[in-house]
């Protein structure tokens, strides 16, 4: 298995707990790793044969924009089944970061990993 991985996608969501949190979206920002069978793509050189990244990207940032979530866990959730939306993907290990979202620290957020065998 091999990793296709995009770093620090940046997104916009309304997220938080918070009244004042919930007045505007925020920034977020997305990492993924993801498992998944690259020797078709690489003897093709054909884009359907791989994981269109690009186009992920965009359905990822649609996902976000469109999310009503209170919990960071709950959108690393909603943009992981987004991932694993395609089968080609074995796992994903995603990490969502709400930087500013304390003051001291350059980010927080939550590191999540999900299969294909956990898709219903």
């Amino acid at each position: 298995m091999d990793t296709v991985f995009l770093e620090a996608l940046s997104l916009r969501a309304v997220i938080g707990v918070h009244a004042w949190e919930r007045a505007f979206a925020q920034r977020l920002e997305l990492d993924l790793d993801l498992a998944v069978d690259t020797t078709q793509a690489a003897a093709t050189d054909a884009i359907d044969a791989a994981v269109d990244y690009a186009a992920l990207s965009d359905r990822l940032t649609q996902s976000a924009a469109a999310s009503d979530c209170q919990l960071i866990e709950t959108l690393a959730d909603r943009l992981a089944g987004v991932v694993l939306e395609d089968g080609r993907i074995a796992r994903v290990e995603l990490t969502l970061r709400k930087p500013g979202a304390v003051p001291a620290a350059r980010n927080v957020g939550v590191r999540i990993t999900r299969s294909q065998s956990e898709v219903p």
